[in-house]
């Protein structure tokens, strides 16, 4: 369906980062907490399956829950001091924790490889780039369907309502504190399967694919196709993913692209694409 093997990788990255974005929203647009951290996780989760692979020989089977487990870990121990922060300091924290993260995969050069990083080996049955797509794409939407099933749930009704009126809900019986930490650490864990996959896909890890810019980027999907809802964070994916790809002239300067997007849908669709399609179709 994509004719070649640099359709088929942009294909695969449209996928990897439909999962940081639609997971990223759990926290944005479900829960009303803003992160620019998210690109740790997903360095936490593939620097895991890098030095699992390297030291110990494991499998991508093994790894992929893995790296879930320890990104959704430290996704959980980033939380408890978030809680004592709002608005700008609660981003400001988050921006610091992701600074921390990039320091140590660049500096701890014994056990992270440094700037050199980590070779990694292909999944073995997928060392194809079109049947890697084909297993990124199911984990994709099994990915997709545990997130829409989340934020139908229960929980998903806690989340709403913490980010509606946080004291309303701790009113009516709500334990936010605790419903906050559970939201950031699934985040946390999706974003850590998502590094998984991408390390497997670039056949290695180096900390400058983990940056505050990486992270930033993903905030920009989210809020380009729209926080809170289940197709919002995919088109911004889609979107921001694909298009400096295929115009080739924006690749060297997609940040840019994503900054003039940005402030175009803070301006114009304040709800992002997702929400202003939504509107045109009730009118």
């Amino acid at each position: 369906m994509f004719g070649g093997g640099y359709a088929i990788n942009i294909a695969i990255v449209v996928c990897i980062y439909v999962i940081l974005a639609s997971s990223l929203d759990i926290v944005m647009g479900w829960t009303g907490l803003f992160s620019f951290a998210h690109a740790a996780f997903l360095g936490i989760g593939a620097y895991t399956a890098a030095i699992l692979g390297r030291d110990f020989g494991t499998t991508f089977w093994v790894n992929l829950p893995l790296g879930m487990i320890v990104a959704g870990l430290f996704g959980f121990l980033l939380g408890l001091p978030l809680l004592r922060a709002q608005g700008h300091f609660l981003a400001i924290m988050t921006i610091a924790f992701q600074t921390i993260v990039y320091l140590v995969l660049s500096q701890w050069t014994d056990f992270t490889g440094g700037q050199y990083g980590i070779e990694v080996e292909p999944v073995a049955g997928f060392t194809t780039l079109s049947s890697y797509f084909y297993l990124v794409l199911a984990i994709a939407v099994i990915c997709l369907i545990a997130i829409r099933f989340l934020t139908l749930s229960r929980l998903g009704n806690a989340l709403q309502a913490i980010r509606d009126d946080e004291t309303l809900a701790r009113t009516i019986g709500i334990n936010t504190k605790v419903v906050k930490l559970v939201a950031l650490a699934i985040s946390s864990a999706f974003a850590g399967g998502a590094g998984v996959l991408l390390a497997y896909h670039i056949r290695g890890v180096t900390p400058d694919d983990y940056t505050v810019l990486a992270s930033a980027s993903i905030v920009a999907m989210v809020v380009l196709g729209g926080r809170g809802g289940f197709w919002g964070p995919i088109l911004g994916a889609v979107l921001l993913t694909a298009l400096p790809e295929l115009l080739s002239i924006l690749a060297d300067y997609k940040h840019i692209f994503y900054g003039g997007v940005l402030i175009l849908v803070t301006m114009f669709a304040p709800q992002g694409l997702a929400g202003k399609f939504s509107r045109w179709r009730a009118k």
